[in-house]
């Protein structure tokens, strides 16, 4: 099978399996939300903030060197898999030993025995990092995809259980344990591929040598993402945090269905075309195109309907969030198009200067946000959104100098799809204020107009770019 044709399979299996997991993941999210309220929901995410980031340091770190590589040899495989064992058991120590201070920190002693409760799944992520590297290697992806769908069906049917029968905020620590513990199972299940004896040095230091730069970038992402979190918990406190993160993981759920089938394969395709001597920049456009017709829409028809989704979704008691989701969905749009250029740089190998504008967009957040924390939640979500776009040219720079197209190369080709997507917004806000009765029946007015609106649009003025993305979906032509 052809690249090509393994990218668009790859897509489609993705593509399913993302939309079912997060299908479940949210309807999982809401009734939890419903059944245990603002605070408690606060309480967990200030132990999930430090167990994402380190988390993170183990899932597509080290891994990422057996995806750019050009044909990983048994001792390649071992290697990563050692250092990200030494890496888990370190990071899950460090957890346990640092929760009471974490807890200190934010004045809610519960959350030590949150934090050591999730430790393990430090170390569970580390064990399944190889073998799920070795499913996107060989883009099977349709394995990914089942797999992840089980573990978020699995840990629902725990976390919903638990808080009907009274158990609180441990009903989410206990979702997330079963999630990932499934997860893992599956992922071992699924390779014939097991670990050998400790390799010699000189591997572990050549893969250290990479994964460092990757861990790097992944640090700084989540410290972009999460250090506001942390600041609102700190400051505001659980209820604000709760509010905080109630727009936050919409805006992670929109931004993971429109954009992770894409940087999970693209990354795969990068990787397999660079190797075979060709350049990925056509790939690169093309998905840019596609994330066009597809975020833009998404993320400014959700802050436009944002006063309905929240009381719909959530109930009246988290009114707090509908600015925050309007201001963040700019950061949805953002995080649509920069996933799929870091999985560009990834492939060809270079993230260290992706590192450092990730880190000089995670610092900046910092200061500016710890200044203006004292606002409220939504000064936070501004500033959360603004430092990105100030600092993306920058990323343009990095990916023109791979051969992949700047700033000035992007942005004709988002003028058409920009200004089809402002006449969507101002004719779902029309008909939203027309009907502005009670919110479910708004909200589905709302989405209805924008979808017809958009859809009559790009069908009359981007026929080309609609028949580029069925193409690129089968398959077919050169990426």
């Amino acid at each position: 099978m052809s690249i090509e044709r393994k990218f668009s399979v790859g897509v489609a299996w993705m593509a399913a399996g993302a939309w079912i997991e997060q299908a479940f993941n949210f309807a999982v999210f809401v009734i939890l939300a419903r059944l245990l309220g603002a605070e408690a929901l606060g309480l967990a995410a200030m132990a999930v903030s430090f167990l994402v980031l380190a988390a993170s340091l183990v899932r597509e770190t080290f891994t990422e060197y057996l995806i750019a590589h050009k044909d990983p040899g048994p001792q390649d495989y071992n290697a990563v898999f050692w250092c990200l064992i030494a890496l888990g058991l370190g990071l899950a120590v460090l957890m346990n030993a640092a929760a009471g201070a974490i807890a200190a920190f934010y004045g809610e002693p519960q959350v030590a025995a949150f934090l050591r409760a999730l430790s393990p799944v430090v170390l569970m992520i580390a064990l399944t990092a190889v073998p799920v590297a070795i499913l996107r290697r060989e883009m099977r992806f349709n394995i990914l995809s089942i797999r992840a769908i089980a573990g978020v069906v699995v840990g629902g049917i725990v976390g919903i259980t638990m808080a009907l029968t009274g158990w609180g905020v441990w009903s989410l620590i206990a979702q997330y344990l079963t999630l990932i513990a499934t997860n893992a199972a599956l992922a071992w299940f699924s390779v014939a591929w097991r670990p050998g004896r400790i390799p010699p040095l000189a591997d572990l230091k050549r893969v250290a040598a990479f994964g460092t730069q990757v861990i790097g970038l992944r640090t700084a992402e989540l410290t972009a993402t999460q250090a506001p979190l942390v600041m609102v918990g700190a400051t505001l406190g659980a209820s604000a945090l709760g509010q905080f993160s109630i727009a936050w993981r919409l805006i992670e759920i929109g931004s993971f269905l429109v954009v992770t089938p894409l940087r999970m394969t693209s990354q795969s395709a990068f990787a397999a075309i660079t190797r075979s001597g060709q350049s990925a920049a056509k790939l690169l456009g093309d998905l840019f195109d596609v994330i066009s017709l597809i975020a833009l829409p998404a993320f400014i028809g959700l802050a436009v309907l944002a006063p309905h989704v929240i009381p719909t979704l959530f109930g009246d008691g988290w009114q707090d969030a509908v600015p925050v989701l309007q201001i963040m969905c700019a950061a949805g749009i953002f995080f649509c198009f920069e996933k799929v250029q870091q999985a560009y740089c990834l492939a060809a190998g270079k993230a260290g200067q992706v590192t450092l504008v990730t880190w000089a967009e995670a610092l900046l957040g910092v200061v500016l946000i710890w200044l203006l924390s004292g606002y409220g939640i939504a000064a936070v979500a501004i500033v959360f959104a603004a430092r990105f776009y100030l600092l993306w040219p920058l990323r343009f720079a990095i990916v023109a100098r791979l051969g992949g197209g700047g700033l000035l190369d992007i942005l004709p080709r988002m003028l058409k799809p920009a200004l089809i997507t402002a006449a969507m917004a101002a004719a779902m806000i029309a008909v939203t204020q027309a009907v502005d009765t009670y919110a479910p029946v708004t909200l589905i007015a709302g989405i209805v107009v924008g979808a017809l609106v958009f859809g009559l649009l790009a069908t009359l003025l981007m026929q080309d770019r609609i028949t580029s993305a069925i193409r690129l979906a089968k398959g077919q032509g050169t990426p």
